[in-house]
């Protein structure tokens, strides 16, 4: 496994840590896929499905996110159909930024390959469990 992966691993990690630090009731647990299906995560009650990505200011000196998929190119970009929330690993402060899906969309409606975290209305842990 590359290391880019293995970071991509510890910052999926640290969200259902976070998370579960978060939640009192066990039906609001995470499912993981069996599959890469463009999310991470399914809260088992509301099946909201969520994708962690990793940021760190330090190694990119910028604030913008790049969410293109690079690993499985053959399912091409996300298209906004595959996940309801990103949780954004700020990993400078070990925080999450969480974003409906609906803060990615360009005015035509499609979804950004990129975008600037700054721009990001954090939602927080809570909206994950309505």
């Amino acid at each position: 496994m590359k290391p880019h992966r293995l970071r991509g691993l510890a910052s999926e990690y640290a969200f259902a840590s976070q998370y579960y630090e978060f939640i009192d009731d066990e039906s609001y647990s995470l499912i993981e896929p069996k599959l890469d299906t463009g999310w991470d995560f399914m809260v088992a009650k509301t099946s909201t499905k969520i994708q962690v990505k990793r940021h760190n200011v330090k190694v990119k000196n910028t604030n913008v996110l790049d969410i293109r998929r690079k690993r499985n190119k053959g399912t091409g970009n996300y298209t906004g159909k595959e996940f309801d929330y990103i949780a954004i690993h700020d990993t400078i402060k070990d925080k999450f930024i969480i974003a409906n899906i609906t803060q990615l969309m360009n005015k035509d409606g499609k979804l950004k390959t990129s975008f600037s975290i700054k721009s990001l209305i954090n939602e927080g842990f809570e909206v994950l469990i309505k």
